[in-house]
């Protein structure tokens, strides 16, 4: 990693793209709403070999201090998240809509507010409230960004314009959970998710799809482990990229060649394999270690807010991917093996997932995947149970789950199943 006395050719492309390891030009600055370590230097390599050569054992990374926690476990959220303080706004002469808006009759705009809150709940949606100017930001587990914004219709506020608008993500993701919300406005029963799609292995895909009598005698194309091992590499070629939008692109080929529902079952739990234990992928682990490191010290290009929110998504990504690897090598059995041989799962990632779930009000959705990675670690690891026990995991997964309960019920589901996976009950 890059030196203070300038020998930035040794930084990785990610960690000179998002202006990790850079302490001279910088400020220290703490993350609003959450409890963070703030850690004063950039992961750095123990030899003089080029970035990524090191394999896991030889890389370290700075510890991340974990302080008490002084949260209340039982503390009660508002369950009314969205509160109306001011008259709506009519929707202006001239303002089209967008197609994705609905006229809600009948109903006060609380009520709807609250059914929409609702809905946001029940789909895991990470939100943001304005009272003020009846808006929300929101972002789904699969990193959709749209805003919803409420109008009067008339004069007397009725009918309530209720309107939805994508600012970025999958437009079929994006349609998918407006019309639930929409629904849910209107005041339809929205169905629980309890658990997102990429979290399962497929039933029906338990051998590998080259074995299918319909494909038997059929030439093999292309090998699967050589398909797998051209993703991987050309992942790490877009991770050493200086651009930010690049180094983005590249973790996301990783999240999808870990989820077993975007790619073969099979090659996800290779992939996910490799990513943990090979020496050729050291540099993902690499770059995994900068991606988790606290906003301690961000580069003055930080201001502007389109390289935040790439910051923001390369960081989500980060732990997507991690969610990925641990919730299937802790079903195969070599993850517990891992935590056993290296002192980076004790040392730095556990506290730095720790950390993240700590964070729920700031990314439910950020806090959700650390949990699961955290839920992987416990299932299989008693070394793994040990280190979350001393680093405040109950009391963190705790505050977490009562967070959930009124806003996201993916992370209270997920941190319920985390502390029964410690033995511990809410």
């Amino acid at each position: 990693m890059a030196s203070n006395n300038g020998n930035s050719q040794d930084m990785s492309g990610a960690a000179q793209a998002f202006g990790y390891g850079r302490q001279g030009n910088s400020h220290e600055e703490q993350p609003s709403m959450r409890s963070v370590a703030v850690v004063s230097q950039a992961p750095s390599v123990q030899n003089d070999s080029r970035l990524g050569k090191a394999p896991l054992s030889k890389i370290s990374y700075p510890t991340p201090i974990r302080r008490s926690t002084s949260i209340t476990v039982k503390q009660v959220w508002n369950e009314e998240n969205w509160k109306l303080t001011d008259p709506l706004d009519r929707v202006p002469i001239d303002f089209p809509l967008e197609r994705t808006h609905r006229e809600i009759h009948g109903v006060s705009a609380n009520d709807v507010a609250n059914r929409i809150s609702k809905a946001l709940r029940l789909l895991s949606v990470d939100a943001v409230y304005d009272g003020e100017k009846a808006k929300v930001k929101c972002t789904t587990c699969d990193c959709v960004s749209f805003r919803i914004r409420l109008f009067a219709g008339g004069e007397d506020g009725s009918p309530v314009v209720v309107e939805v608008q994508r600012r970025n993500g999958s437009a079929s993701s994006f349609m998918r959970v407006c019309r639930k919300i929409l629904d849910g406005a209107e005041g339809s029963e929205i169905e629980v998710e309890t658990n997102i799609s990429r979290k399962n292995m497929p039933p029906f895909m338990t051998s590998p799809i080259g074995a299918m009598k319909c494909l038997q005698g059929l030439p093999n194309v292309i090998n699967p482990d050589i398909r797998m091992n051209a993703g991987l590499e050309k992942s790490i070629e877009l991770l050493r990229s200086k651009q930010k939008d690049t180094n983005i692109l590249g973790l996301e080929n990783l999240c999808h060649l870990t989820d077993p529902l975007k790619t073969r079952p099979d090659l996800a739990l290779k992939a996910s394999k490799a990513i943990l234990l090979d020496s050729k992928c050291s540099e993902i682990r690499e770059e995994i270690g900068v991606m988790l490191q606290k906003d301690a010290f961000l580069p003055e290009e930080f201001d502007n807010e389109g390289s935040m929110n790439l910051h923001h998504q390369a960081r989500r990504m980060t732990l997507v991917l991690l969610s990925n690897v641990l919730v299937l090598t802790s079903k195969d059995g070599c993850l517990d093996d891992a935590v056993k041989a290296s002192k980076w799962f004790s040392e730095f990632l556990i506290p730095s997932l720790l950390d993240e779930v700590k964070g729920f009000e700031s990314s439910a959705n950020n806090s959700y995947e650390a949990a699961c990675g955290l839920t992987g670690l416990a299932t299989c690891s008693e070394l793994a149970r040990r280190v979350m026990e001393e680093n405040s995991a109950v009391e963190d997964l705790r505050s977490a789950y009562f967070f959930g309960t009124v806003n996201h019920e993916l992370l209270a589901n997920e941190s319920e199943r985390a502390l029964k996976a410690l033995g511990h009950e809410i």
